[in-house]
């Protein structure tokens, strides 16, 4: 017979209290609780799986958590993986709302309903650690047959709370194992992940005047065992971490944030703290608390008012693992395309569409407002957005772009965030500062955002949000200050509905959304060309001919204006030296070859649509009616193309 079961298991007195001599004071507490409840050890406990419309409603609500924990949930599995156990986020009430763990025993717990949407608060499931840590407000382990639901007796559950930067418990992270697997170092790994999740969260709050860090040695004042605090412009407690409470004699596990001003924990006074942090903030200085602890400390302001955090002082020198970058760039940035100095008004030529388009932008040029960009493959993105750039309140800083679809996913990290040296197997000896921190007082461009990695779309995320980065390999976080333009020729909101791009980042990057249009529908085409030839040939004063101009309007351009740069740029190397117009003999043959559109034999095809439906029949002709082909051909998606197709009456056929 298990342990301490219901009264209706009927036991004497003499066993009963036998039975209850086995199990500790928690244990014994929360069975009572869940016998209050009206649950019966042989309960099945079904059917408590939340819709998945509730589901994405708890997700919506606790974004930021989500957004925090993520990252380092996955990390923390990889700690214990191989060994039957899953790692779970659960939201204040106890419901799982990010679950990762082994394969064979997510199977096995999903049975058990220790899967997303369920809520295992102790009303519902009885005693286990997420329902009873919550209840506790303090980390609780639950081993086997110590769960009241006889079903649930195979596991073994730790679980911590998460606590609110404000106070309170924001949420409970829980590692799940089979009961015979033994996991000596788990509840540590538990608890450290937990602290760093709780960091993260009071370090991107957007309150607060001054970020104080302490510990009693200088060397760990940045590490996850510092204590970390928040103050106003008055030197009022705002909030602090665990450690912090700690080290201030604060002993409460899950107390509300502490009240009083910098004066009640510390004898140094408040202006003498700011005055260190404006005059000496490459120092670090000594802190003694009221009970006469000396502590090693680093300040820094948030100056901004747009909650991103200026550092004003880091740890001694001995201490850094990676040299602070100087806060102008190291390198000149690849040198941009012809005509890339221009700012947005100079891209207006009279297209309806592009002038929209420029306006939008402008409206958040001085603004920190992320923009994304979206249009096809070759539409002009980069010198939108460089020009976006040159006509923002960043215009005199770094101008960086990444192709996120052109970098391995292996090294799209260590691209953006840089690394120290010895960081990973190739990496260059002297490390590299990454993309982010290049772009500091710039704009970072990250083009074809759609192909980046979900992984890595979680922790670009958290910077987007703290405006904070770290190599990889080590070192300290520090401040960016950058502009963030992004585009795709991939529609990012179809893909964030579809779940192949994080939402909350589509939303996060989507400040101001602008849409390109396609060469083949722009109307001002023609000086789109002449633009093209006085950058080309600047002293040479190219022409064009009528008959050549109207040739290049009729073509479907699926590569847009980078196809129509090439183009142009080869026609100028086939005139002669004295020619200065450019002809129908100096075209390419892939734009005569388009001439006729249509079938031999019938009229030629007018306007844009009969063109268009041209150009995706012959592509699907020539990839033998392989859509994927063809849609890669023409840089649009396999939808898309069905659906041109059935405008044109077309079913394709292999």
């Amino acid at each position: 017979m298990r342990i301490g079961r219901h009264m209706e298991s009927t036991p004497s007195p003499d066993s009963a209290a036998e039975a209850d001599a086995g199990l500790s004071a928690l244990i014994r507490e929360s069975w009572r609780r869940s016998t209050e409840a009206g649950l019966r050890p042989d309960d099945r406990a079904d059917g408590m799986v939340a819709a998945r419309s509730e589901l994405t409603e708890r997700l919506e609500a606790n974004a930021r958590l989500i957004t925090y924990a993520q990252p380092v949930i996955e990390h923390l599995h990889q700690q214990i993986a191989r060994s039957s156990s899953m790692v779970l986020l659960a939201d204040r009430d106890g419901m799982v709302l990010r679950a990762v763990g082994d394969s064979g025993f997510v199977e096995r717990a999903s049975r058990i309903s220790l899967t997303p949407g369920a809520v295992w608060s102790e009303q519902t499931m009885g005693t286990n650690a997420i329902g009873t840590a919550l209840v506790e407000g303090r980390s609780v382990t639950v081993q086997g047959a110590e769960h009241y639901l006889a079903r649930n007796g195979f596991l073994t559950c730790i679980a911590t709370p998460i606590l609110a930067p404000t106070g309170g418990v924001l949420g409970i992270l829980d590692i799940s194992s089979d009961v015979r697997v033994t996991h000596s170092h788990a509840r540590a790994l538990l608890n450290t992940t937990v602290e760093m999740i709780e960091n993260r969260l009071i370090e991107g709050l957007p309150d607060g005047y001054l970020e104080l860090r302490f510990h009693p040695s200088a060397e760990m004042i940045d590490s996850p065992l510092g204590g970390l605090a928040l103050f106003d412009e008055m030197g009022q407690f705002c909030c602090c971490n665990r450690r912090a409470r700690a080290l201030l004699g604060l002993e409460c596990e899950t107390p509300p944030q502490p009240a009083g001003s910098f004066g009640q924990f510390f004898l140094t006074p408040w202006h003498r703290l700011l005055d260190h942090a404006l005059r000496h903030g490459q120092q670090p200085l000594r802190l003694r608390t009221g009970s006469g602890r000396e502590l090693a400390a680093t300040a820094c302001l948030r100056t901004n008012g747009q909650g991103r955090v200026t550092r004003l002082s880091a740890p001694p020198a001995a201490t850094q693992t990676t040299s602070t970058p100087p806060r102008s760039p190291r390198q000149p940035p690849v040198a941009p395309p012809a005509g890339a100095e221009r700012d947005l008004a100079a891209l207006d030529l009279g297209d309806e569409r592009m002038r929209s388009a420029i306006q939008r932008a402008l409206r958040i040029a001085e603004h920190d407002i992320p923009l994304l960009i979206q249009g096809e493959t070759g539409s002009g993105k980069e010198v939108f957005a460089r020009a976006f750039h040159h006509s923002g309140l960043r215009r005199d800083g770094p101008f960086v772009a990444v192709n996120c679809a052109a970098i391995p996913a292996s090294l799209i990290e260590a691209e953006l965030f840089g690394y120290v040296a010895g960081a990973y197997t190739g990496a260059n000896a002297q490390g590299a500062d990454g993309k982010l921190r290049a772009a500091h007082g710039g704009t970072l461009f990250l083009d074809e955002i759609g192909d980046m990695p979900l992984g890595l779309q979680a922790v670009l995320l958290r910077v987007v949000e703290t405006r904070r980065v770290a190599p990889l390999g080590g070192g300290p976080e520090e401040a960016i200050d950058i502009g963030l333009v992004c585009a795709s020729h991939r529609p990012l909101r179809e893909l964030a509905a579809a779940g192949s791009f994080r939402s909350d980042l589509f939303f996060r990057l989507s400040g101001m959304t602008v849409s390109l249009p396609p060469l083949r529908e722009r109307s001002d085409f023609a000086a789109l060309v002449h633009g093209i030839l006085a950058e080309t040939a600047p002293s040479a004063e190219l022409a064009i001919a009528t008959e050549a101009l109207e040739l290049l309007r009729a073509h479907p351009w699926p590569g847009n204006l980078r196809q129509l740069r090439n183009v142009l740029r080869l026609a100028a190397a086939l005139m002669g030296e004295d020619e200065h117009c450019i002809g129908r003999q100096h075209l390419p043959q892939e734009i005569l070859d388009e001439i006729p559109l249509s079938g031999q034999g019938s009229a030629p095809a007018t306007g844009l649509r009969a063109i268009e439906s041209q150009v995706v029949q012959d592509a699907v002709r020539r990839n033998r009616g392989n859509i994927s082909a063809a849609a890669r051909e023409l840089g649009i998606t396999r939808t898309t193309l069905y659906r041109k197709l059935r405008i044109a009456g077309v079913t394709p056929e292999r």
